[in-house]
């Protein structure tokens, strides 16, 4: 008597292997659909961690796998579903590498410098695909919510120097800056790169001996977070005030020999 009958054609089969290879070769249906078809009700087994993946089907032993791969230390530890131990975790790495306990492989390095960064940036770009990224930014968005990564923005984030980004900015773009010394050295340099010679796009005026973040720190507060805006622009002004009334040495650079004297800064 026939008991397995196929659900695409009413055929029927003493054996389910026998359907099986039926199903796979007269319509096409891989082992792990079967599976799920005629054994689990047409439903997809999904990682145990609680992320939400499909696993994948074992040839071998004829069966799905209960994790995804790489996933046993996240339901060993239950942080599919256990928000507090994510945030345990995270909190430990944190303290980790403030300490010097955990070191970030390639930190002070480089592309230019050290090939395995070069090939890691190659291999990421290219597996760093318009769906995976989509999927990394809502995932990032989630855990920012649920506070598993806190916002680092501010004085929370861990190179916070008490507002010098925003002093910097102040200053750079102060008029009188321009005016009084960035324009007179242009002229002195004929609005020519004194490097290539250049005139074509953008000029820049460089800290040739003392640079700008040493000129900011000397006005800085030791130790004071700056919040207060128009103490921020009174900073800035006697940064201004510094460069005029110290002549403060500088150069004309076009942006491809500035780029050069700065090649971790984007200009």
């Amino acid at each position: 008597m026939y008991e397995y009958k196929c659900k695409h054609c009413e055929k029927s089969f003493e054996k389910y292997r026998s359907l099986s290879y039926h199903a796979n070769l007269v319509h096409g249906i891989p082992s792990e659909q079967f599976y799920v078809d005629y054994y689990l009700n047409g439903i997809w087994p999904l990682c145990k961690c609680g992320c939400g993946q499909r696993v994948k089907w074992s040839f071998k032993l004829k069966m799905f796998c209960e994790l995804c791969k790489g996933h046993y230390s996240r339901i060993h530890n239950n942080w599919g579903s256990n928000i507090v131990a994510q945030m345990k975790s995270a909190e430990t790495r944190r303290q980790q590498y403030a300490t010097g306990e955990r070191v970030q492989w390639n930190k002070g390095l480089n592309k230019e410098i050290n090939e395995s960064v070069k090939l890691n940036g190659e291999l990421r770009a290219k597996a760093y695909t318009p769906e995976i990224r989509d999927e990394y930014s809502i995932r990032m968005s989630q855990y920012r919510s649920n506070g598993i990564i806190p916002d680092l923005s501010g004085s929370n984030h861990s190179q916070w120097k008490g507002g010098v980004s925003e002093i910097n900015i102040l200053a750079r773009t102060d008029r009188r800056l321009y005016d009084e010394w960035k324009y007179p050295i242009l002229v002195r340099d004929g609005f020519k790169c004194v490097e290539c010679g250049g005139n074509d796009g953008r000029l820049h005026v460089h800290h040739d001996k003392e640079k700008m973040c040493e000129i900011v720190k000397k006005h800085m507060v030791d130790d004071i977070v700056i919040i207060d805006f128009e103490f921020k622009k009174s900073i800035a002004s006697k940064i201004v005030d510094y460069h005029i009334n110290n002549k403060v040495s500088g150069i004309t650079l076009c942006d491809k020999c500035h780029e050069e004297k700065h090649p971790s800064l984007n200009f």
